[in-house]
């Protein structure tokens, strides 16, 4: 028998006030996930052959799952990068909560997905444009009216389907609750600044990856590393007692930690949230939202959704 989401079961009890029982069986069914069979696999294989250490430019279209949300600014015609994104579904692009806090953010019509991107800043044959419906944000993110940047996610429902090609595809999600050993490698891709400067931003040209390895938890809740601003439900991934080495930056936020889990297919672990100011900066690794923490959040997000057609 297939696994039925406890908030599928909740809508079919409401259901029962005023439906036959056949109703709400095909209602279940319908509200069951779809979430595509042929995710995690790029057309153009990414380059993870080379050992990389420090961030590089990245093969072009290896990362077809890659999102740049862009917002039009009050009194702008142009469309400027703010965050990355991962496409998870036709209609679902996955992202970062404090993406959307500045002049417009709550707007969903100021933004805009753009998908087969490889140079940022040039109109590239394989890109392609798409408008945005709806944004949800976790309910329980608070920052900045609270210092920490917890519950960091955010849905992003696209106005029209993204369908596949070689240059879109979309990202496997981790099963609900999956952990990554400590050591494990990732890799962070995005057009994040690419200086770690403290000031002007400067976004890469081209998309970047950079490789970097899962520290456990308990050690990157020292005091030397991140404290208690890290809980259970972020991943740290970077290089220990170094500085200089990759780690995502002002620009990549939002964006993807992808792993491969004994299959060849990648899946989207986490989600850029935060990291030290400049960067690189000594037992300062990145910290991603863990994305397997929120998969009931997702898809009773997505059941939600629902209702509002």
């Amino acid at each position: 028998m297939n696994e039925i989401n406890p908030e599928i079961i909740i809508l079919c009890c409401f259901f029962t006030l005023s439906m036959h029982f056949f109703i709400i069986s095909e209602k279940c069914f319908v509200l069951s996930p779809d979430w595509p069979k042929d995710c995690g696999l790029a057309h153009f294989k990414p380059n993870t052959a080379e050992r990389i250490v420090s961030g590089n430019e990245a093969r072009p279209h290896s990362w077809p799952w890659q999102v740049s949300l862009q917002v039009r600014p009050r009194g702008s015609k142009h469309y400027v990068h703010v965050c990355g994104g991962t496409l998870i579904h036709k209609n679902w692009v996955l992202t970062a909560a404090h993406c959307f806090q500045k002049g417009k953010a709550e707007d969903a019509g100021s933004w805009r997905i753009v998908l087969g991107k490889h140079q940022l800043k040039r109109s590239e044959t394989a890109e392609r444009i798409f408008p945005v419906k709806r944004i949800y944000r976790h309910e329980h993110f608070r920052y900045p009216a609270h210092s920490e940047l917890d519950y960091d996610i955010a849905l992003v429902k696209a106005g029209t389907d993204i369908l596949p090609s070689n240059f879109i595809r979309y990202a496997c999600l981790p099963r609900k609750q999956t952990s990554l050993k400590p050591g494990h490698y990732c890799w962070v891709t995005g057009w994040g600044d690419t200086r770690g400067g403290k000031e002007n931003v400067s976004l890469a040209e081209a998309l970047n990856q950079a490789r970097l390895p899962i520290i456990d938890y308990k050690t990157c809740r020292q005091k030397k590393f991140w404290g208690d601003r890290v809980r259970d439900s972020m991943i740290c991934a970077g290089f220990r007692d170094t500085e200089g080495t990759p780690a995502a930056c002002q620009g990549d936020s939002g964006g993807p930690l992808l792993c491969q889990l004994g299959r060849d297919r990648w899946e989207v672990h986490g989600v850029v949230s935060f990291g030290p100011i400049g960067c690189t900066v000594e037992n300062k690794p990145s910290v991603f939202t863990r994305t397997a923490a929120y998969i009931p959040w997702i898809e009773a997000t997505r059941i939600r959704d629902f209702f509002l057609h």
